[in-house]
């Protein structure tokens, strides 16, 4: 629990200074380009999944969306990743190299709405990658139901108040993107902005941390858990990483990409892009 407790002061400390941290990296030239995209579950359209957040879905399979899906992809075609990460565990890679070959070699998968296989597989079977790589680790606990329980009990009123604000306040946020029908880009934008990612981490070091009594750790247990998740998801893409690859890109949850962003920021070699600086730029 202790070294648990670490890793969130590493992150607290990376909120304070990540912009010190971001400006000192961009006036070096980076062994490594490192895209970010953070995104909503696609597979949730017309379910509301198992997020804390029960927000609307696009229908990515639409023409709409996959018109405006596949000219992200372009862009990302022209970045040129070496390797892509996404939201599966280490321990499922033997699934996810069979799904892979299905959707490159036999059509297979075209139709399923999940993020991994409409981006990352899409996006690495035109640039004739020979797999996607699963780097998400689940063996860790996320016990919300408990920490909400242990904030009533200790008449944290207010901290529930404003826990229960933030979550609505980012759900009406999405959701009117949804209902207006923006374009993709720009929900991803939103998913992505610099606001949104410290708003997502605020609720974890802020909030949630600070839940229950003295004597009731809950709240501390489940931001280092979520903490601990990615961190051991960034160590397997550092593993993954050879002397070979210049640019990679990661295609997870955008809570997930909130702590990345952050634990990156520390590496010198390094160099975080957005999404949006390949679009528009």
């Amino acid at each position: 629990m202790k070294n648990l407790y670490l890793l969130l002061v590493l992150v607290f400390i990376s909120c304070n200074n990540k912009k010190e941290n971001h400006t000192t990296n961009k006036n070096k030239k980076a062994d490594l380009e490192v895209l970010l995209i953070g995104t909503s579950h696609w597979n949730n359209y017309k379910s509301k999944g198992a997020d804390i957040a029960q927000t609307d879905e696009i229908d990515i399979l639409s023409d709409k969306y996959q018109k405006e899906l596949n000219e992200i992809i372009d862009k990302i075609i022209a970045f040129k990743p070496d390797k892509i990460f996404v939201e599966r565990t280490v321990f499922y890679q033997p699934k996810l190299d069979s799904l892979y070959n299905l959707y490159k070699y036999k059509n297979w998968g075209r139709k399923y709405r999940n993020e991994i296989y409409q981006l990352g597989f899409k996006t690495a079977t035109i640039l004739d990658h020979d797999r996607v790589y699963g780097v998400d680790y689940r063996e860790t606990s996320f016990p919300y139901g408990k920490l909400m329980r242990a904030m009533k009990d200790a008449n944290q009123q207010d901290l529930i108040r404003a826990s229960e604000g933030d979550l609505k306040q980012f759900e009406s946020r999405y959701n009117k993107l949804i209902a207006e029908k923006k374009h993709l880009k720009e929900i991803l934008y939103f998913l992505n902005s610099k606001e949104q990612r410290k708003l997502d981490l605020d609720w974890y070091l802020n909030n949630a941390n600070k839940g229950g009594s003295l004597e009731e750790t809950t709240g501390s247990f489940l931001a280092s858990e979520w903490i601990k998740r990615n961190i051991y998801t960034y160590g397997f893409i550092q593993k993954y990483v050879s002397s070979k690859d210049k640019k990679i890109m990661i295609i997870m949850g955008s809570s997930h990409i909130a702590v990345l962003d952050n634990l990156i920021s520390y590496n010198k070699n390094w160099q975080t892009v957005e999404l949006k600086d390949i679009i528009e730029n």
